[in-house]
């Protein structure tokens, strides 16, 4: 309910008013009235209203100069002010002073009304603007709390908490902003900010671990853009996962050792990463990282050297062939080639 001041030199104006608002049920409450300029300022002083309705012309201090200084101690206040058809130059003037409704005289129910009607839907959009505001400055410090947490995930590295923090900061602001340009905006600043800290941790290892700003604008959707920033998120989470789990050694060792007994079978890194209980995307970075080639590298490069040793026990190269896990035994011999630099039956015969 508004809290309403009304100043008035003449009685019968102030009673009106009042009794209008009374008798209307409007969504006011007179705290106050006063009937020259001078005690109008202590009674707005001390009342401090929500709406001061005031005549142009008041003893004491007229209404123009009153609303002056009211608005140095009391500048949310909405003005309405009471003024007869020919001081209209004055209501000009008032409106100048950020005065938005005034009631031209005789005062009556519908004009008092609509002037406190107009600045109830003032009010209404100031309270919708400060609600907005309230909201973005709430949520900007929500988001500011989200980073601070992913930030710790890196520098814990905590690879589970990483991911889960910014699966929740990425669609909290999917769902807050309301334009694409925007979420890329805030979105790219989010994952520059998390990717910088685990470059500055990580350093020379984090240099393929950057996010481009074109690859974000020319995602479409907030979904696309979504995707972009979880998928930047979850490589660092990966390199994390497998640092942990190959620092010492151990799961690479078991690795090898089981590789080395199935080698001639077809040994995918799906069946690895079962063996480990792993996902097979951390496995293949892990094995590199540890090993220093790829899977497939390795695989093919001990498959080679096995069969060089069972020619070399003499083996036809057909057998050989399906001894180290090749059955196209013309693909076994382009692969043998390229390792040696020699067809397997050139390899045979190198010292006949």
């Amino acid at each position: 309910m508004h809290r309403l001041v009304v100043i008035d030199d003449e009685y019968i104006v102030v009673e009106g008013i009042k009794a209008i608002i009374e008798r209307e049920k409007m969504d006011c409450q007179v705290v106050g009235f006063a009937y020259d300029g001078i005690h109008a300022l202590e009674v707005i002083r001390e009342k401090e209203p929500d709406i001061v309705i005031t005549d142009i012309r008041i003893p004491g201090l007229d209404g123009l100069s009153l609303i002056e200084a009211a608005k140095e101690f009391l500048p949310d206040t909405s003005f309405i002010v009471i003024s007869g058809y020919t001081e209209f130059e004055y209501a000009r003037r008032a409106l100048s002073l950020g005065v938005r409704s005034y009631i031209d005289k005789p005062v009556t129910i519908e004009k008092v009304k609509d002037a406190i009607s107009i600045i109830d839907g003032e009010n209404d959009n100031r309270h919708q603007a400060r609600e907005k505001l309230k909201s973005i400055e709430n949520f900007r410090l929500l988001q500011d709390e989200r980073t601070r947490r992913m930030i710790l995930c890196v520098v814990n590295e905590n690879p589970v908490g990483l991911r889960e923090e910014a699966k929740q900061a990425f669609g909290e602001m999917q769902k807050f902003y309301e334009t694409i340009a925007e979420y890329k905006q805030e979105s790219f600043k989010t994952i520059c900010v998390v990717t910088e800290v685990f470059a500055e941790q990580k350093r020379e290892k984090a240099r393929k671990f950057t996010v481009v700003w074109n690859d974000v604008e020319n995602r479409e959707s907030y979904e696309e853009i979504t995707a972009y920033m979880m998928e930047a998120v979850g490589k660092i989470a990966d390199f994390m996962e497998v640092e942990k789990v190959g620092s010492n050694h151990k799961t690479v060792n078991q690795l090898l050792e089981y590789i080395e007994k199935n080698y001639q079978r077809d040994i995918g890194l799906n069946e690895l990463a079962e063996q480990v209980n792993l996902n097979p995307a951390y496995l293949s970075i892990l094995f590199k990282e540890e090993v220093g080639t790829s899977y497939v590298k390795y695989l093919t490069n001990l498959r080679v050297n096995k069969a060089k040793e069972f020619l070399d026990k003499g083996y036809k190269v057909i057998e050989v062939s399906e001894l180290v896990g090749y059955s196209n035994y013309r693909y076994f011999c382009d692969i043998f080639k390229k390792c040696v630099g020699r067809t397997p039956n050139e390899y045979k015969q190198r010292d006949e």
